[in-house]
């Protein structure tokens, strides 16, 4: 499942919007509501969010803890050519990518694929 990093904490998509600014909401640390809205910065409960459209799909990067190893602090990035992080037009092109690459299908699970969409101002794991 795709996500973002803020700090060192991981926060999966919910399929969740709010409401007032329709971006993307994710689960909220705080246990009196169900979800954070990073745009409006504030928590909200579930009925403040919409399910979000089933076509989409945001662009991703590919990342795993460095040497594939989770006690490690940073993370290492699927680079381009120009050593650019690879951008995706979502998870299942990024799997197909990394199939097509040799990867298991079983050690998908110990990639993280990050929503670019909405890591602006977001810190990554701490690298």
């Amino acid at each position: 499942m795709s996500g973002i990093f803020i700090e060192r904490d991981w926060y999966e998509s919910t399929n969740r919007i709010c409401r007032r600014c329709r971006s993307p909401v994710w689960k909220s640390d705080n246990p009196k509501y169900s979800f954070q809205c990073l745009e409006c910065d504030e928590d909200l409960f579930e009925f403040e969010t919409d399910e979000q459209c089933p076509d989409y799909s945001p662009k991703v990067i590919i990342a795993r803890y460095v040497g594939g190893i989770t006690l490690n602090v940073g993370l290492e990035y699927v680079l381009d050519d120009d050593k650019n992080e690879l951008v995706f037009n979502g998870q299942p092109e990024a799997e197909t990518f990394l199939l097509s690459m040799g990867v298991a299908s079983e050690d998908l699970e110990f990639m993280y694929f990050i929503e670019t969409e909405h890591m602006e101002g977001v810190e990554d794991d701490g690298e």
